[in-house]
């Protein structure tokens, strides 16, 4: 059946409403704080360990099976292309155009990763009415764009992506810092309970003694009570200025205790619900609950430091088997928690000649990162598609082995998908709302002189010059006959979807993650979110656009 233009545009245009709908939703959950920066950090990390690898196994047992292994080739291959391609666009803009210093991986992992998660399952999800594709395929469409984000998953974290936006944060040298605090601070009350504790200790301030130290305000003034003035009678205490230097160089000194103090108090004295009633969140409150770095680049660990473990416990070529457990339910549970030291530190418990090997510890962190629940549901559910007889252990097929149903007269491990199936569904949505809530929070400062240049060039040609060669490798794919229009539609609709997406959303994270939560100088920051901020209102009009064409010229529907 041939469908008119209009009902081809409505189809098109009818999905992003339905995202722009769940979008604004969680934009509105955060301007009241319901959705608070730990609510939003706390969300996504279910998002990652529970419920996408519940969509992700669900979906690949239940449509994808062993004849789907060219399918699955095809869709490795596009990742790599697709990724080079705005690799590449990205390193060209950042040559001619102009970038800040302080951005140039950023902008790089800005055309390399694209958001490939949560869009185009939602919008498949909303195209499977029989008009175009039925509820079969929609659901093997959304198979195929899990394999995209296995591919996407491999790239930022095992092959180390991440390290382009790691690598534009520079810290201060922690010689010179400590140099110049002996200098500044050689009689405050922290300097001397730091000498009074020996030079050779690098355990940090116990509680008690962080408690001694008087705040700003009382530091600064001195009560002269109990002083006897001519003719015996005292003279009330009186609040008296101290001369001499201000005291900020304890906030240099102390900074990574103070700001976790701070924090603490604040956690335990605020509720949730009395977020609703102060103004919304913004940006910095984003940086301070994702931040995990001091101003000298050193991963922040107030609990350890607490109990008298430096920063770097878990770090090193003597990591103990607890610090090496810590580090990796640390990787494994979190969208952005990993640095290089992540990647220094891997394979820190194996033998010394094998430690020798310059790509030992390049390997042990790409097997550290195949430890993530979606990595390992995706290959438990590749493995259980792939063999038949573990296949007919969950669902009917026409070409699996018979094996006695359950009581129910349906496979004996099909309760398994009905729950996984159950939780995995509330993915999407819970991604999108996140997705609404970090854009509401989004602002930026002084960018660089010609720098919306630079971002709205690369933003172009992410959404409107990557789908065109997008469609071109599609046909290029039928040119030499590895699928076909009418089998493979729904592959070659994926493909041409997934080339039309803008840039991640986790840059954000990433970006807030090693930004020191005190740090006067956010031009990272500021470049990711004017960047990511640029491209949604141009999503608008470029993915339904995109979306027609290909529906109606390319499938003839």
């Amino acid at each position: 059946m041939t469908l008119a233009l209009g009902q081809v545009i409505w189809i098109a245009v009818k999905p992003v409403i339905r995202i722009y709908f769940i979008v604004g939703t969680g934009f509105v959950l955060a301007r009241f704080n319901i959705l608070s920066v730990e609510a939003t950090r706390a969300v996504s990390d279910i998002v990652i360990t529970a419920l996408l690898p519940m969509l992700a196994f669900s979906k690949i047992v239940q449509n994808i099976e062993i004849g789907d292994i060219k399918n699955v080739g095809i869709i490795c291959l596009t990742s790599f292309m697709l990724f080079g391609a705005g690799l590449v666009a990205a390193m060209v803009v950042r040559r001619v155009l102009p970038v800040p210093r302080k951005w140039q991986g950023g902008i790089l992992a800005g055309g390399l990763f694209p958001n490939i998660n949560d869009l185009p399952i939602v919008y498949l999800q909303s195209m499977d009415q029989g008009l175009v594709f039925t509820p079969e395929e929609a659901s093997k469409g959304v198979a195929n764009v899990i394999i995209f984000v296995a591919m996407f998953l491999v790239c930022l974290f095992n092959l180390g992506g991440f390290r382009l936006i790691e690598a534009d944060f520079t810290y201060e040298d922690e010689e010179n810092a400590s140099g110049r605090e002996e200098k500044e601070g050689l009689g405050s009350p922290a300097a001397s309970l730091v000498r009074e504790r020996g030079a050779g200790e690098p355990r940090p301030l116990s509680v008690e003694e962080l408690e001694s130290i008087p705040t700003r305000d009382s530091a600064n003034t001195l009560p002269t009570g109990g002083e006897h003035a001519e003719g015996g009678n005292v003279r009330p205490a009186v609040p008296v200025q101290l001369a001499g230097p201000p005291l900020s160089q304890w906030n240099t000194g102390l900074s990574s205790v103070s700001s976790f103090r701070r924090r603490d108090s604040m956690a335990s004295t605020m509720r949730s619900i009395d977020l609703r009633s102060m103004p919304p969140q913004g940006i910095t409150d984003l940086i301070r609950e994702y931040s995990n770095v001091d101003q000298f680049g050193k991963r922040l660990s107030a609990p350890e430091a607490f109990h008298g473990a430096g920063p770097y416990g878990e770090m090193g070529s003597h990591a103990t088997p607890a610090a090496t457990q810590r580090s990796l339910t640390r990787i494994i549970t979190s969208e952005a928690a990993v640095h290089k030291e992540d990647i220094e530190a891997s394979g820190s418990t194996l033998p010394p000649w094998l430690r020798r090997f310059p790509l030992t510890k390049h390997v042990v962190f790409f097997l550290k990162n195949c430890l993530r629940p979606c990595s390992v549901s995706l290959i438990l559910a590749l493995v259980i598609a792939f063999i038949p007889w573990l296949k007919a252990l969950f669902v009917t097929t026409p070409n699996a082995p018979r094996i006695p149903n359950a009581p129910d007269e349906l496979p004996p491990l099909s309760f398994l998908l009905d729950f996984t199936s159950y939780i995995g569904a509330a993915s999407v949505p819970f991604g999108l709302m996140l997705l609404g809530a970090t854009l509401g929070r989004l602002r930026f400062g002084n960018l660089h002189p010609g720098f919306w240049k630079a971002a709205l060039v690369l933003v172009l040609f992410r959404l409107i010059a990557l789908p065109i060669i997008g469609i071109l490798w599609s046909e290029a794919l039928v040119k030499f006959k590895w699928v076909n229009w009418e089998d493979d539609k729904m592959l070659l609709f994926v493909i041409v979807l997934s080339w039309s997406l803008p840039t991640m959303t986790s840059i954000i994270y990433f970006t807030a993650t090693y930004t020191p939560i005190n740090a006067l100088d956010t031009t990272q920051m500021d470049c990711a979110s004017f960047f990511l901020m640029l491209q949604y209102p141009i999503l608008t009009v470029s993915l339904p656009f995109v979306v027609t064409y290909f529906l109606k010229v390319k499938l003839d529907v």
